[in-house]
């Protein structure tokens, strides 16, 4: 009989995090299965947080040496995601800690690791500090744990500081650390901003302004907010992104030091010159408010990078794209980076309001202009929007009445409300996204062609998921995503969900990977018959359709992982014995399918022979093929070992010319 665990009744948010922990299906005194990244993976994680690490190195670290350095103590950085990035500090773990894998590429959260400090802390968006018996796994109650998220400019949570030591028992002054060490990295986040130029401090009294708990204001050039932390907001009376500085703290501002009667602040200008930083991270290619921001596909790159510019000059953005190519999310991004950040992203889909219910919707109305209006009456969706994005989804199906509406606030810049006669004026950024195809539209009748023409300022379209040459990367991702432990694709599922075709595409292969992901809990491989039948059936009747790209990749998958096969084989044969690379090539299941991008029979495909490859690409083949093979395993040889097909004692030898083993 399981025993129940003791949920601590002391604190709400802690007993809120150990139901989670429970809800998750963890146990208390088991240590759960970790979920580690590859190389290749936290490589990609590293070059894509590369200015948060820079920062966090440049402006926490040292605060933390001074602090922490005669404790046994780790300082760690993870994303928003869970993954470990870095960590500081002692040069290596204890036994204990080594064993609770806190490390860098795991992840902790809590679905992972049940109750503990950055997971706790992501989930609940604040500082925590999770000690000892806190911890919901029993074998991670020797630590003392204290993690603050980090959030960027714009509001959205980027990762976690942490920090975490195995003897010293943290207090409330360990809390005031970490939210202390978060706080200066958000300040130094603040002044990296594109365009910064000034930093204004203020503060009540003078003795605060360098306390770390002032207002700061950053400006460019020409006197303009680029950025301002949450204290200046109050402070100023909600200052927002674009506004000149002067209409707060008036012209003297620019000043070195000074006092504002009218606002009862004490002010600090200074001039902001920070190279350094900015040279490290120059061959990302990267601004700040593009951190986490990252398109492979080059046609999403391109659409992106025009999307970008239009936005800071008005200009009208009509996104196109099927059904689930992610056109919501590709605005909410064009929003999170844009100079009206700060202000609301109001999304209004045109297909699912009733035709009456439109004009009131957006226009608003005004007490009593009909029955069953609301007795104060209704702004509208526009005016919501006003200083941030409209966003029109589905504005193919408007109903004709509302588009000539809509066109004269396009053109006007202002809208009366339904049963009034006063007009408001509206600042909006306006982006439209259909899956139809407008001008067939107009052509029948069913678009006004002036509201199309005034919409169209730039057009972009997103690729489908079966056009998109990174759709590898984003099965991989979603995979990663979903799967409950340590998990890898087989090589014929992935080559078919590679040619499907995705008529729901981005969508479509979440609830697909989901699902199956759910049906291969336990099993060390996903594989076809982990798939809705529906699905599986289709997959396995579609003929394969080769692109060049993905067959190259296929070809360079299904050609290593005989090679390497092959090659250990050949390691167990006595002298004078040799394994033919071909002779079993044909019962590979995308044997005779996909041969240097030409499809040809079974009987007749063959892989090349270990002498047309060179030593150097076969070497790094075994030894990248035997990494993942090992680290999807978790280390356990016996599994690796028949994964790859080969004996142990082949892949003991190869372990240990690789350093993996003693």
């Amino acid at each position: 009989m399981a025993v129940k665990p003791h949920l601590p009744s002391t604190q709400a948010w802690l007993a809120d995090s150990w139901q989670r922990s429970i809800g998750a299906g963890l146990s208390e005194f088991q240590l759960p299965q970790e979920l580690r990244l590859d190389a290749c993976e936290l490589k990609q994680k590293h070059e894509q947080y590369q200015m948060l690490i820079a920062l966090v190195q440049s402006h926490a670290l040292p605060l933390f040496n001074q602090l922490m350095a005669h404790s046994n103590s780790r300082l760690l950085l993870s994303d928003a995601e869970g993954y470990v990035l870095r960590h500081w500090g002692v040069s290596r773990y204890s036994t204990k800690l080594a064993d609770v894998a806190l490390d860098i590429g795991v992840n902790w959260l809590e679905q992972h690791k049940g109750t503990n400090a950055i997971g706790t802390a992501l989930t609940a968006k604040q500082a925590v500090s999770v000690v000892g018996e806190q911890h919901f796994i029993r074998q991670n109650r020797f630590m003392s744990c204290t993690a603050c998220p980090i959030f960027s400019p714009q509001g959205e949570m980027l990762g976690v500081i942490d920090i975490t030591s195995e003897q010293q028992r943290h207090t409330q002054q360990t809390l005031m650390l970490v939210s202390s060490l978060a706080q200066q990295v958000e300040t130094a986040l603040l002044c990296h901003l594109p365009d910064s130029r000034y930093r204004i401090d203020l503060a009540a009294q003078p003795n605060l302004l360098n306390s770390g708990w002032q207002g700061i204001v950053i400006a460019d050039s020409d006197g303009r907010i680029v950025g301002c932390n949450p204290m200046a907001k109050q402070l100023l009376n909600h200052a927002k992104v674009g506004d000149a500085v002067e209409q707060y703290l008036g012209d003297n501002w620019s000043r070195a030091g000074g006092f504002n009667q009218h606002l009862d602040l004490h002010l600090q200008t200074q001039s902001l010159n920070i190279p350094s930083i900015k040279s490290r991270v120059a061959t990302s290619n990267k601004s700040l408010t593009q951190l986490g921001v990252r398109f492979r596909d080059p046609q999403l790159e391109r659409a992106w990078q025009h999307a970008n510019k239009v936005i800071t000059k008005q200009i009208p953005l009509l996104v196109l794209g099927e059904t689930g190519v992610g056109k919501e999310q590709f605005v909410k991004k064009l929003h999170a980076q844009s100079a009206r950040r700060t202000e609301p992203l109001v999304a209004v889909n045109c297909a699912a309001l009733p035709a009456e219910l439109v004009e009131s919707e957006l226009f608003g109305y005004q007490a009593g202009a009909f029955t069953g209006a609301n007795r104060t009456g209704f702004i509208g969706k526009i005016r919501q929007a006003h200083g941030g994005f409209l966003f029109l989804d589905e504005i193919g199906e408007m109903p004709l009445a509302a588009q000539s509406r809509l066109l004269r606030v396009l053109q006007e810049r202002e809208v009366v409300p339904v049963g009034s006669n006063q007009s408001f004026k509206v600042d909006i950024q306006i982006i439209a996204a259909t899956h139809m195809d407008l001008e067939q539209q107009v052509a029948q009748g069913l678009f006004r062609q002036d509201l199309f023409y005034r919409l169209n300022g730039l057009q972009v379209r997103l690729p489908a998921l079966r056009e998109r040459q990174d759709i590898e990367r984003i099965i991989h991702k979603l995979h990663r995503k979903h799967r409950i432990a340590p998990q890898a694709i087989c090589p014929e599922l992935l080559g078919q969900l590679m040619q499907h075709d995705w008529p729901g595409n981005l969508r479509e292969l979440d609830n697909l990977m989901q699902v199956a992901c759910l049906m291969a809990e336990g099993d060390d491989t996903l594989t076809g018959q982990h798939l809705p039948d529906y699905l599986a059936q289709k997959l396995a009747c579609e003929p394969l359709k080769v692109d060049p790209l993905n067959a190259q990749l296929l070809n360079t998958q299904l050609l290593n992982a005989q090679l390497l096969k092959t090659q250990l084989l050949n390691e167990e044969q006595p002298l004078g014995e040799e394994v033919k690379i071909g002779q079993n090539s044909a019962s590979h299941p995308l044997a005779g399918k996909v041969v240097s991008g030409k499809v040809t029979s079974g009987n007749t495909a063959t892989l090349p022979t270990a002498t047309a490859v060179q030593s150097d690409s076969l070497h790094e083949a075994i030894y990248s093929n035997v990494l993942q093979a090992y680290q999807a395993c978790d280390g356990n040889v016996s599994q690796c070992a028949k994964r790859l097909g080969i004996s142990r004692n082949a892949l003991y030898r190869r372990l240990k010319q690789m350093g993996l083993k003693g």
